[in-house]
């Protein structure tokens, strides 16, 4: 049995965003496997997309041993990856593994675990004024955007449900007070009776192919 990663692989667009190391934009999905002996890793094959080598494995009893890898993903290779629509490939990923055993025998798996690929997002929040009296309205904007594997830059994504969020000054979670839908461009633009001070945000849930993504909160205080 295996799993990748546990969590899907965002892939953005440009260095300076994605994770460090390697001197490249990357992003990384770590697979885990249960195996007897080596193991090698293989994925759906695009050619963006290459395992590290760096495949090793744990002996935890007589017959079994927990192997592990990671997959690097350079985004600027990502257009190249589809004559129509690079794009296209996000969503779910499978891994294929080849078990080679001490006494040369191998076991092959085309199917032994999945993980998901997906384009990343981007969210911002905006509340004006920043400062009003209780029971005052004030408007909250942003805006959702998403990398686009044709060009790597983000563009606006319409019609999304996104949360509007609010944590009460001095308190430690947020709450969820309404919903509302990206229009023209991902825009964001919400009224909001003010009842106290604190921080508000919008929160993406992502979709099957466009990752979660939750803004950084804008503070309001009352006058």
């Amino acid at each position: 049995m295996g799993r990748a990663g546990g969590q899907p692989v965002a892939v953005l667009t440009t260095p300076a965003e994605n994770l460090p190391g390697r001197g490249r934009p990357h992003s990384r999905a770590i697979v885990w496997l249960k195996v007897k002996t080596s193991v090698s890793f293989f994925t759906n094959g695009y050619g963006f997309a290459t395992w590290d080598g760096d495949s090793t494995c744990t002996k935890k009893s007589a017959t079994t041993s927990v192997c592990r890898a990671t997959m690097t993903i350079v985004p600027e290779w990502i257009p190249d990856s589809d004559t129509i629509d690079s794009n296209r490939v996000a969503g779910v990923w499978r891994v294929d593994a080849t078990v080679r055993a001490n006494d040369g025998d191998y076991w092959i798996s085309d199917h032994i675990a999945e993980y998901k690929v997906k384009r990343a997002a981007r969210l911002t929040t905006v509340i004006a004024p920043e400062k009003v009296a209780k029971g005052a309205t004030a408007t909250v904007t942003g805006k959702l955007s998403r990398a686009n594997w044709e060009d790597l830059k983000y563009h606006g994504f319409t019609g999304q449900q996104v949360k509007l969020q609010f944590r009460k000054k001095g308190a430690a979670h947020y709450g969820t007070v309404k919903t509302a839908t990206t229009g023209e461009a991902g825009k964001l633009s919400t009224k909001v009776t003010v009842t106290a001070a604190g921080s508000w945000r919008w929160y993406f849930p992502g979709t099957t192919t466009t990752s979660l993504k939750v803004s950084a909160g804008d503070v309001l205080d009352l006058k």
